[in-house]
């Protein structure tokens, strides 16, 4: 650690270095204004520096991606070159922590047809919820049989009421007519009296037939009242009756229908059997969140088992697999997973040759112009060589001497 650590300080202290040379340079080229001046050429081998530092560090980034994905592809080759038991074991445990997942997200899609506010209320009252749907379900039964028994009672007291307005209508005409036998009694017997008197017959067979019709009417128009007198006690007795009933069946009614009102408004539902739906609802909705959980620490267990299997197996990067697990399982995935590996080192490689070739003909343009121009300022060679010595360049010329 130490060895790399002090080529690191090395490398940056000589790029210190180039920087400092480099802007002193640029501080007596820029004042220069005639473009003619060999001076200007300096400017473009600086520049040509500058490409070559940044194509060089561009070329050590690719280089490292390079290795890990080298890496990557050793991992797969030693991951299909395990043996029977061991590549089971890791294969097993890869499908179950698929399956885990494919189940986690199912969960996540379902839904459950009950609101937020209904399933705060019910979870608190999540052990009496059976017998508050029966006393709910019973109160709406009682409340219909009350409404049935307040109709029927209203029906009597209607009839009742009538009974006794056609009683009262009898008894009224039946005093009419006991009024106009009196009169007419009165009327004949007073006619019998005028004809006795002024004619002196004999008149005592009409008054006893006069006398009998009268006594005959009387009495029944007498019978006929007590008749009407005690129906209408009757019907007054029932429609007291009825209406007695009529109000304890009210406030029952009323009473009942408290209770089923409160349990709507509390729960959010029309009736006991949307009660009962939406209790099946909350239940099914805390079995799933039972199983998303107990989902969960079984995914956390097998993910803890596979990253102990692949742990022991020396890869060089064994965490990524963690979300490779597809690969694992299925082979294709896998040949898939190391078809992109190669294409992308392949593209890797590419670049890294198309870099040096840029890096190459920058440096063999600065050898050029180096031998066609010989006005350059001091620090210009002493550049070159900083560069030479940092990216690893060095002209054709060296390297056909040497």
């Amino acid at each position: 650690m130490g060895i790399f650590t002090n080529r690191k300080k090395k490398k940056e202290l000589r790029a210190a270095k180039i920087d400092d040379a480099f802007n002193r340079v640029y501080n007596q080229i820029e004042g220069i204004d005639s473009w003619e001046d060999p001076k200007k050429l300096e400017q473009y081998i600086l520049d040509s520096c500058e490409q070559i530092i940044s194509s060089t560090k561009e070329m050590e980034r690719q280089k490292t991606e390079y290795r890990i994905v080298t890496r990557y592809l050793n991992d797969i080759k030693a991951i299909e070159n395990l043996p029977k038991n061991e590549a089971k074991e890791l294969r097993n445990t890869a499908a179950r922590i698929c399956e885990l997942e494919r189940n986690i997200l199912d969960a996540r899609t379902i839904t459950r047809n009950i609101s937020e506010e209904q399933f705060e209320v019910i979870s608190s009252e999540e052990e009496d919820m059976p017998d508050i749907i029966n006393r709910f379900r019973s109160d709406e039964i009682y409340q219909s049989k009350l409404k049935r028994n307040l109709s029927y009672l209203e029906g009597e007291k209607s009839r009742w009421e009538i009974e006794r307005e056609d009683l009262s209508s009898q008894n009224k005409l039946f005093k009419r007519m006991a009024m106009a036998i009196l009169v007419s009694f009165t009327t004949l017997l007073f006619l019998l009296i005028l004809v006795y008197n002024n004619f002196k017959a004999d008149v005592s067979l009409w008054a006893f037939i006069v006398l009998f019709i009268c006594a005959a009417s009387g009495f029944i128009i007498f019978l006929r009242q007590n008749t009407i007198t005690r129906d209408n006690r009757v019907a007054l007795v029932h429609l007291n009756q009825a209406i007695s009933m009529l109000n304890v069946e009210r406030m029952k009614y009323v009473n009942v229908t408290n209770s089923v009102e409160y349990s709507k408004d509390k729960y959010h539902v029309k009736n006991s059997a949307e009660l009962q739906y939406i209790w099946e609802q909350y239940s099914d909705k805390v079995r799933d969140q039972q199983r998303y959980i107990q989902h969960n620490d079984d995914l956390e267990f097998y993910n803890g088992k596979l990253e102990r299997i692949l742990g022991s197996l020396g890869l060089a990067d064994d965490k990524i697999w963690l979300n490779q697990v597809n690969a694992l399982v299925d082979k294709q995935d896998m040949a898939d997973c190391r078809h992109r590996l190669v294409q992308r080192r392949k593209k890797i490689r590419d670049r890294l040759d198309d870099h040096r070739r840029i890096v190459q003909e920058e440096r063999d343009e600065i050898d050029r112009l180096m031998t066609e121009h010989e006005h350059y300022l001091p620090e210009i060679q002493e550049i070159i060589k900083s560069v030479d010595k940092l990216c690893g360049t060095s002209s054709r010329n060296s390297k056909r001497k040497a």
